[in-house]
């Protein structure tokens, strides 16, 4: 029977999930008052009442959606959330944004501040709907690498990037030359592409979204340039370039890396190394330097190989300068570092890691025995402690899987548990990589330690009483890897090569994700002898 009453739509939302008829009162209804109820106001926005329905059962223990927060954290007051924000068109996008804020962003800047992930990419969320699904697709792998039995984000997020991708093609088919922040968006983009990629472990279509980043501000560089150098384009291309690095770093037979030092010096680089004045903006020309290093060692090597000396001699004499430059840099640092705020002492001990990785590889020649990285035993020293120091800090905050997009602890630990062959110190670098589950862009913690740890077993093998890195004989060290990584399989396919090239070793290697105590590693191991 009809009770003569009209239903509106301009009722209190608390009114309204409740389907009760609504007083209006201004502020707060009278009908939710009298009865104790908190009101949670007006909304201008249309929303049906499923919507405010699901936005109000958000924090329920019996909510059928998959949350983002399991525990109930950042979901205070879900409605009032929902009818602020209209960038998100129903409440299971808010709460995975919401993640993003509150979860990925802050394991990222846990030892890089970076206002790139703190601010410009949230806002670029509000306005450019390619990164705002890009974003999703990010929270929503995030928290199934907490929950890895709740497929339904794994659903949500291969959902969003898909979005994320059409959108994309909208943006860059409509996108301005003349507009420089058409450009922003672009890359913005395309660096989201990249870390979604590389966390889901398909480094082929991540190398190729870095391509198409660096495409970008190939064409753009002189627009890029004009237009002052504004601080949100250059937090932009700086958390580009820290993208790069990992890249360059990283071994995959699906991305190989080809990128030229001319292409690396079009980028604009800092390569001033005293031009900072605090701990924040010292990244930056270290950052450039170490990718400067990478490259042209990377080069140096093919020029080795083929017998060109007159290029290994140019690039050579680029590697001296660019290491005289790394250490003018550390001058400057130590004076910055040693008035440097409390709170920034995990970037203080990232960055200097990252100085005694890339002087352990600028001290070690590009070509000769694998004996030569014994020499920069002290730098390896210096990266197991300070890594020991990182992990100190990040134990008490780290309760799950931690992500990051920008530079880490991962490559510097991998490298000293890799060709460092003290006993010691090479298994404090594996500890490291094991106790806490960490991703860093394309690198991840618990792959990295799997594959050391074999590294090291095939080093060792058959050696009793090792007590220093001379202990491990020339003919017994690994001198190339050719790894094929199967991140969502848990597992990766390796080729070692001996000293000398006189043995390969082919195997598959597993690791258990959830695991953060020693590994046993099953092995399928075949072995070929390449020369009598």
């Amino acid at each position: 029977m009809s009770t003569g009453t009209k239903r509106t739509k301009t009722g209190c939302i608390t009114c309204r999930i409740r389907r009760v008829k609504c007083d209006e009162a201004r502020p707060n209804c009278e009908r939710c008052s009298s009865t104790g109820r908190t009101c949670d106001g007006y909304s201008t926005l249309p929303f049906s009442r499923r919507d405010l329905q699901a936005a109000s059962k958000s924090n329920s223990p019996q909510q059928r959606t998959p949350s983002p927060f399991p525990n109930g954290a950042y979901n205070l007051n879900p409605i009032s959330k929902l009818v602020t924000d209209p960038a998100f068109s129903d409440v299971l996008e808010k709460r995975y944004f919401q993640f993003f804020r509150h979860r990925t962003v802050i394991s990222t800047n846990s030892m890089i501040d970076s206002r790139f992930w703190d601010r410009t990419v949230p806002q670029a969320c509000h306005s450019v709907p390619a990164i705002k699904h890009a974003i999703l697709a990010l929270a929503s792998w995030h928290q199934l690498s907490n929950s890895p039995n709740d497929l339904q984000h794994r659903y949500y997020a291969d959902r969003q990037y898909q979005l994320a991708l059409q959108e994309a093609k909208f943006m860059v088919s409509s996108a301005k030359e003349s507009d420089v922040h058409d450009v922003d968006k672009l890359l913005i983009a395309c660096i989201v592409f990249i870390c979604f990629e590389g966390v889901r472990g398909d480094y082929a279509a991540s190398a190729l979204h870095m391509d198409n980043g660096r495409a970008i501000c190939k064409q753009y560089a002189k627009r890029l340039r004009s237009s002052g150098r504004r601080n949100d384009l250059v937090e932009i291309q700086q958390a580009l370039a820290r993208l790069d690095l990992p890249a360059v770093a990283f071994s995959d037979v699906s991305s190989p890396y080809h990128y030229t030092l001319e292409d690396f010096l079009d980028t604009d680089p800092v390569l001033m190394p005293w031009q900072f004045q605090d701990v924040a903006e010292a990244k930056v020309p270290l950052i450039d330097l170490s990718r400067m290093m990478l490259v042209i060692g990377h080069y140096l090597d093919r020029a080795y190989f083929k017998g060109d000396d007159a290029e290994a001699a140019r690039l050579q004499a680029e590697k001296d300068n660019c290491a005289e430059r790394i250490e003018l840099w550390k001058k400057y640092f130590d004076q910055v570092a040693h008035n440097a705020n409390p709170d920034s002492r995990l970037l203080v001990l990232n960055l200097q890691q990252w100085y005694h990785g890339i002087q352990a590889v600028s001290k070690a020649e590009s070509v000769g025995p694998e004996t030569r990285w014994d020499a920069v035993n002290d730098h390896f020293t210096a990266i197991v402690e300070i890594g020991e120091k990182i992990i100190e800090r990040l134990l008490p905050v780290e309760g799950e899987i931690s992500f990051s997009y920008d530079l880490g602890y991962t490559i510097s630990t991998f490298l000293t548990a890799t060709r460092c062959r003290d006993p010691q110190i090479r298994r404090r670098a594996l500890a490291i990589l094991r106790a806490i589950p960490r991703q860093e862009g394309v690198w991840a913690s618990l792959p990295a330690a799997a594959i050391a740890e074999r590294w090291m077993r095939i080093e060792e093998e058959g050696l009793t009483d090792l007590k220093k890195a001379s202990d491990v004989p020339e003919c017994k060290r690994v001198q190339f890897i050719e790894t094929a990584v199967y991140s969502q399989e848990t597992r990766a396919k390796l080729q070692f090569t001996l000293s000398g090239g006189t043995e390969v070793r082919s195997e598959t290697i597993f690791w258990k994700a959830e695991n953060r105590a020693p590994m046993s590693t099953m092995l399928d191991v075949h072995y070929t002898q390449r020369y009598a």
